[in-house]
């Protein structure tokens, strides 16, 4: 299907393609903007808790930005900012909660490993085959700890997106509306940022290079590990991962937004949810 941003009409179901197309469409067309706004987010993170949570807003703030291009009815920074930010608190507070629920799950799913593990020892001994036996199974209890951690962060991915966008949305209906979203197109999902990882990677090579690069001129010019070489390096190499990170975090949040565009017009009618939030 032929992607048309321009088009006055809502876009129908997007192919994986069309979903990262579009992304990379409304990225360029507001990079500036977008690059500034992140670039801002970041200097916030360096102010515990209250700028952790500006930070979380910027975020929003730009997923806002990049659906109201979308839907073609595009809001100034000031308009999408008086929004957003009363929600400030509740960004950093979903934030949290995401974290706590993917943690949470990782760490049980690793516990049940270690106690089938530790049970399965025990019964089978320790002769060859066993071995080869724990092995094999472990293997395969891997695999699905990392699917299951792919299918959880899936699902979890949009939480800010909607409470960016929707009213009477607060930390905890977000992730409820991101569950509900999300159902049945994890795969498609882990596809669409398995295509978009590709396409970041060069960026955040490059900083790894330019932080390599810095290292070694350093080196060359001070004592490694003085306090000067300490103070230089940490702050080039902040500078250089804040640039970097807001090159990166635009593009991203322009995924999300589209996948969650995407989703709402799939499972929900993007027309009314855009007259009910947007009126004419």
């Amino acid at each position: 299907m032929s992607m048309n941003l321009s088009s006055p009409q809502p876009l129908g179901p997007l192919s994986v393609g069309n979903v990262v197309s579009a992304s990379l469409r409304v990225y360029r067309d507001r990079f500036k903007l977008y690059y500034r706004l992140a670039f801002i987010g970041y200097l916030w993170v360096l102010i515990p808790i209250y700028g952790w949570a500006k930070f979380s807003a910027m975020i929003g703030l730009l997923s806002r930005l990049v659906f109201t291009e979308l839907i073609e009815r595009p809001e100034t920074v000031d308009q999408a900012r008086s929004h957003v930010m009363p929600r400030m608190w509740n960004f950093l507070l979903a934030g949290i909660l995401v974290a706590l629920i993917v943690f949470g799950a990782s760490m049980g799913g690793v516990l049940i490993f270690g106690i089938l593990a530790g049970v399965l020892g025990a019964i089978l001994g320790q002769s060859t085959a066993s071995v080869v036996v724990l092995i094999l199974l472990g293997a395969i209890a891997l695999i699905a700890l990392i699917v299951g951690y792919l299918w959880l962060v899936a699902r979890l991915l949009i939480v800010e997106v909607p409470l960016a966008i929707e009213d009477n949305v607060d930390a905890t209906s977000a992730i409820g509306r991101s569950w509900k979203l999300t159902a049945g197109y994890v795969s498609r999902i882990v596809l669409i940022f398995t295509v978009a990882f590709l396409i970041s990677i060069p960026i955040s090579v490059a900083i790894q290079v330019a932080t390599l690069v810095i290292q070694v001129v350093l080196a060359a010019l001070f004592t490694r590990g003085s306090a000067l070489f300490v103070l230089l390096y940490y702050v080039l190499v902040l500078g250089l991962s804040f640039a970097g990170g807001s090159l990166l975090i635009p593009f991203w949040q322009a995924i999300k937004t589209v996948i969650y565009y995407d989703l709402l017009n799939r499972k929900e009618g993007l027309g009314l949810q855009v007259r009910d939030s947007y009126p004419q």
